[in-house]
């Protein structure tokens, strides 16, 4: 059994990152709290509005904290900067990835709104619950402690700090592997793809920031764009397909951009 702790995730940097990646997205990416609570809970809870949001958030809270825990005993925790007042240079760096939401909620303009629907706004609470902890855990896991981490080890050079992003960004992109598992293996394979390139873009915002904060609020917009539509707009719509993948090839283009000009502005200021 490996015990994971500083000296091991210092030494085996990639090996340390994959396994806690793994163990997590297996872990909590499948719902191993929510699938717990579906077998305690009564059937008059469960049959709440949404509840499954609610129950997914509890996962998502749950991983979190476990997180929390490991980050301390790594001697990990005091490195990773919340800086909530990166939020403001985080959002304006991050204009990439909200032209990318905008972009999302074009489907809107095809939906046909029955006003005679009052919105589900415990959907929506739900809703935006659940988007707050999967940004959180999300960002904990891939920037705050992963990418941390690596950047602990490697992050005197330029090589290193390109090797830290690429790889963590490379990491968290391949645990949205996750959702192919409910069967539309192409539209996982897409989403392995950009959330790989955002998560370059994600990695140098939380370098330049100094803030994880930031990162976690652009995560937040960005599933907040995808999983509270349908409780808005009850026929929303996304957009058509060929249309989306051409976006995302055009934003992707953008971000590795973006991420080529902060990385060279983040290593100049390296002795």
């Amino acid at each position: 059994m490996i015990d994971i702790n500083e000296k091991f995730s210092q030494k085996h940097v990639i090996l340390f990152s994959i396994l806690l990646a793994l163990a997590f997205v297996v872990i909590f990416g499948f719902g191993a709290v929510t699938i717990g609570l579906i077998f305690i809970l009564p059937p008059e809870i469960l049959g709440l509005p949404a509840m499954d949001y609610v129950l997914s958030s509890i996962n998502n809270l749950v991983a979190f904290v476990i997180l929390i825990v490991i980050a301390k005993k790594i001697g990990l925790f005091e490195d990773i900067p919340w800086n909530v007042r990166g939020i403001s240079k985080g959002l304006l760096l991050g204009i990439p990835v909200l032209l990318f939401c905008l972009v999302q909620l074009s489907g809107i303009l095809e939906a046909t709104y029955d006003y005679s629907i009052a919105v589900n706004v415990f959907g929506v609470v739900a809703a935006l619950i659940y988007c707050a902890a999967i940004a959180l855990w999300e960002e904990f896991l891939c920037r705050g402690v992963i990418l941390t981490n690596m950047l602990k080890k490697w992050g005197n050079s330029k090589g290193g700090i390109v090797k830290a992003v690429i790889l963590s960004a490379f990491i968290f992109g391949c645990a949205h592997i996750i959702t192919g598992f409910g069967g539309d293996w192409i539209n996982t394979a897409i989403q392995i793809v950009y959330a790989s390139f955002m998560g370059l873009l994600f990695g140098v915002i939380y370098i330049k920031t100094e803030s994880l904060a930031s990162t976690i609020v652009l995560h937040f917009i960005l599933n907040l764009t995808a999983y509270t539509m349908p409780y808005v707009v009850p026929n929303f719509q996304a957009m058509n397909p060929v249309t989306f993948i051409l976006s995302i090839f055009g934003f992707v283009c953008l971000w590795v951009i973006e991420t080529y000009v902060l990385i060279d502005d983040i290593t100049k200021k390296l002795p």
